[in-house]
């Protein structure tokens, strides 16, 4: 298969700027008070599985390169590269919403006794603290948890997977770990469809509650490995990926089958069971719509909008946007439109000002912050790789990586 056909994995910068907007909608809706009435709350209260989108991309775009060095039987990525850029990538521009959040108008409490917790994103450990400093940041929190255990479990695949059998021990013990998190899921909740109340609450919300998502797309990364030397292709999987339309109107499918039994509008990672299943399906099958290679579907609707350029760079710059989107809607709430009005009107203004607002400072922290951490990390790790020194084994000379880290695509994405 051409290097062209391995690497090429676009489109994913358009689905992570369709999982922030999703987010930033629902928590306009909310705060609004347009989502707890009315014909349309069930809709608006599925709008935050929107992070469940992003917890499978990073399954799949971090497992991939390791997928790869597994199948191969090479060396993995180095893992202290590894934990380099992953560090780069989430904490200098959290850091700095964080700080302005606590300094501007704002006034949060991140500078007490818990300043440490929050800065060093371990808040969802205490229930006095989860939604404490940046809100949102509960999932980063789950996302960094994912990033420490992803090279032990690659490690694990590497060192248990004989050649003629790699692929099945790693969808084997992906599938382990991915169910265990449901069965203690369910087991917590003790229904299909009851959400977390008095117990689990804390568990549930980090990642032994959540790891189902990330392994389905981790399951996804070994597809796309097998699939690029040419097996695989005859999978029921395989042959749906081709179909991105398809993928796209089962997962439109499933997320609206989670509907009528969320039980009100909960916080996403205390849902029960049978909706968490329906979002995480509903995630998997989007990402499907876009790591499988070959060029059948290429040309379909799903895949020309979110490849578009507007989609790649709002995708491009959309850490940014979850990150800033919730501070812009507590100024508009608080200057702007202070009263409680939920009429469509104002919730379309409220919805327009945020959308600007977190685009425009979204942006700031690509250009201003995130792009010029990265560029000063390769700039250290390309002197540390003088010539005439020995060749070194991390992710930033794998074949494939890089491609994911141009044009914005990053290999993971914070929601």
């Amino acid at each position: 298969m051409s290097s062209d056909t391995r690497t090429k994995l676009d489109g994913f910068d358009g689905l992570r700027a369709l999982a922030a907007l999703t987010v930033l909608t629902y928590h306009v809706a909310l705060s609004r008070g347009y989502s707890p009435a009315g014909s349309l709350a069930p809709l608006l209260w599925e709008l935050k599985g929107g992070v469940a989108i992003f917890f499978v991309i990073s399954g799949a775009l971090l497992y991939l390169p390791f997928a790869r060095a597994v199948r191969d039987r090479r060396d993995l990525p180095g893992w202290r590269a590894y934990a380099l850029r992953r560090s780069v990538r989430i904490l200098p521009a959290y850091w700095v919403a964080l700080t302005v959040l606590a300094v501007g108008p704002f006034g949060a409490d991140v500078f007490g006794p818990d300043a440490g917790t929050y800065y060093g994103l371990s808040q969802i450990y205490h229930p006095q603290t989860l939604f404490g400093g940046l809100g949102v940041a509960w999932s980063l929190c789950v996302e960094v948890t994912f990033y420490a255990l992803l090279p032990v479990f690659a490690w694990l695949m590497a060192r248990g997977a004989p050649r003629s059998r790699g692929v099945r021990v790693q969808l084997t013990w992906v599938a382990i770990a991915g169910v265990a998190s449901l069965a203690m899921r369910g087991a917590l909740a003790g229904s299909l469809t009851g959400a977390f109340h008095d117990r689990g609450e804390t568990l549930m919300v980090s990642l032994p509650g959540l790891f189902d998502w990330f392994a389905i797309g981790m399951a996804l990364a070994v597809l796309r490995a097998e699939l690029e030397v040419g097996r695989a292709s005859r999978s029921a999987v395989g042959v749906l990926g081709r179909r991105p339309g398809l993928c796209v109107a089962l997962a439109f499918a499933a997320f609206m089958a989670g509907v009528p039994v969320q039980n009100g509008d909960v916080f996403l990672a205390w849902y029960g069971l049978a909706t968490h299943i329906a979002i995480g399906l509903g995630s998997g099958l989007l990402v499907l719509a876009l790591i499988t290679p070959g060029e059948r579907g290429a040309a379909s609707w799903p895949l020309r909008v979110l490849r578009s350029p507007v989609a790649a760079w709002v995708g491009m710059v959309s850490y940014g946007i979850y990150l800033w989107h919730f501070p812009v809607l507590m100024l508009i709430d608080k200057v702007w439109i202070p009263t409680r009005s939920s009429t469509v009107v104002t919730v379309a203004l409220v919805w327009t000002g945020v959308t600007a607002g977190a685009l425009v400072l979204g942006a700031a922290s690509f250009y201003l912050v995130e792009r010029p951490a990265r560029g000063l990390l390769r700039r250290l790790q390309s002197r540390s790789r003088m010539p005439g020194r020995p060749g070194q084994n991390d992710e930033t000379v794998q074949p494939g990586l890089d491609s994911l880290n141009s044009a914005g695509v990053a290999v993971d994405h914070l929601a």
